[in-house]
């Protein structure tokens, strides 16, 4: 019983503390990266260089999250990197607001994610130290809750702007009310900073032996490396969230779903009448839309991420990854044919897909971090979560590069297939070959 009774307590200071830090900045990304695929279309760019910019900026976090995660161990100072992390991705995310041309956002996203790639591999860690073993699940979960929390606020404040901008301000350029949006992501982000610099505490674990800064994969098992190598083939299949917005767009606009659906709100078509030509009053609909679906999108994850990493406690990792990698491939095969619904059903069925796939996420988010800490030596946890989100950052750079390639070449049911299938051999794998120690 005993087990049961620690799985209730409350969460520990410090797990609480960096799940607002995730929080703050979650609100400060998101408010830029749901409009991010609006942008590059206005700075006159399309998907092939979206999957650049996202391909790029995560394989740049991965290699930090492996040089911070094995620091972390050498140094057992891991409060120090998550401050320089946080601190780093806050100052120069505002900058996406001045570019001039698309490309210049792939410098401004892989800075950024350097920031990531420094915090991730030793936050990690600290949760991990910072709680029980049969209360790791719920720990993460409940970061990744927050996280997703953070994600349902940004979008809306980004929607806030944008509205008083363009609507109250009467601001008719759409790309400087986009510009403005994006900077003022500067404040919540800096709020981040002064958690971890104030209310976080170093976490020292029991073991004081000195480690060398030497890596070798021989100090993992078999078991942990085989679930690594499926993590990595499983990313090279999960392409950037973004092309999902992208995506939306693209099927949206082509049947003008939102502009017709406006029009039967004379108020509102009322005020949209008055934003320029035609296109310039989709491309202010679509503006405005995203924003939304994805902060509902995360409310979702928000809402169910910390039950979920719970049950992971109880009942296992794997049973819930493999849920998850499920929930990803169905999702996947049905947003390749979003654009076949007919123009007002592609709305609620862009809602109803967005809320299944954030059951992805629930589901395997917690349990997969939690999963690596349970496979390793507590020792080597800080470069087991740098190696772990190094095999996900290093496939993201061809899978979104290749996505982005198939989805210009051949359109996007096959890109989405793509995805779907590899997501589907990954599952299998996992349940064939890895081992998942036994609940206590």
């Amino acid at each position: 019983m005993l087990p049961e009774k620690t799985n209730k307590v409350k969460l520990p200071r410090n797990v609480v503390m960096l799940g607002l830090v995730s929080l703050f900045t979650d609100v400060a990304s998101e408010m830029i990266y749901p409009l991010i695929p609006i942008f590059v279309a206005a700075l006159g760019s399309g998907a092939m260089l979206l999957g650049v910019i996202e391909g790029v900026a995560e394989t740049t976090a991965s290699f930090m999250k492996l040089l911070s995660g094995v620091l972390s161990d050498k140094l057992r100072k891991r409060k120090s990197l998550v401050l320089i992390g946080y601190s780093i991705s806050s100052l120069i995310r505002p900058f996406t607001g001045l570019v001039s041309s698309a490309w210049q956002i792939v410098f401004i996203r892989m800075l950024d994610r350097v920031g990531k790639g420094i915090r991730t591999a030793p936050r990690d860690a600290l949760i991990a130290f910072s709680s029980e073993e049969n209360q790791r699940g719920r720990a993460f979960g409940f970061q990744r809750a927050m996280d997703h929390t953070g994600a349902v606020l940004g979008p809306l404040l980004a929607l806030i702007s944008l509205s008083l901008l363009i609507i109250f301000f009467q601001q008719k350029d759409l790309l400087l009310s986009l510009r403005w949006t994006f900077i003022l992501s500067l404040v919540p982000g800096l709020a981040a900073v002064w958690i971890v610099f104030s209310q976080v505490q170093e976490k020292i674990e029991d073991s004081q032996e000195r480690k060398s800064l030497n890596f070798s994969f021989r100090q993992f098992d078999k078991n942990f490396l085989d679930y690594l190598s499926i993590v990595f083939l499983f990313t090279l299949g999960n392409s950037s969230d973004a092309f999902l917005l992208f995506r939306v767009e693209e099927a949206i606009g082509k049947s003008s779903a939102l502009h017709e659906l406006i029009r039967q709100i004379p108020p509102v078509y009322e005020l949209f009448k008055n934003f320029g030509d035609n296109k310039s009053q989709l491309q202010l609909l679509n503006v405005l839309f995203l924003p939304l679906i994805w902060g509902f999108f995360h409310l979702i994850k928000a809402l169910f991420s910390t039950v979920l990493g719970s049950l992971s406690d109880k009942i296992g990792r794997k049973p819930l990854i493999v849920t998850g990698w499920g929930i990803y491939a169905l999702v996947y095969l049905s947003f390749s044919l979003l654009d076949h619904l007919p123009g007002g059903w592609q709305i609620s069925g862009t809602l109803i897909l967005f809320a299944v796939y954030a059951f992805y996420y629930a589901f395997c988010e917690g349990a997969e971090k939690a999963l690596v800490a349970d496979v390793v030596q507590p020792g080597l946890r800080g470069s087991a979560y740098g190696l772990y989100n190094f095999a996900v950052g290093l496939g993201a750079l061809p899978a979104s590069i290749f996505f982005g390639l198939i989805y210009s070449t051949w359109g996007a049911q096959i890109a989405f297939t793509t995805g779907a299938g590899i997501a589907l051999l990954s599952m299998i794998l996992l349940m064939l070959l890895v081992k998942e120690p036994e609940t206590p």
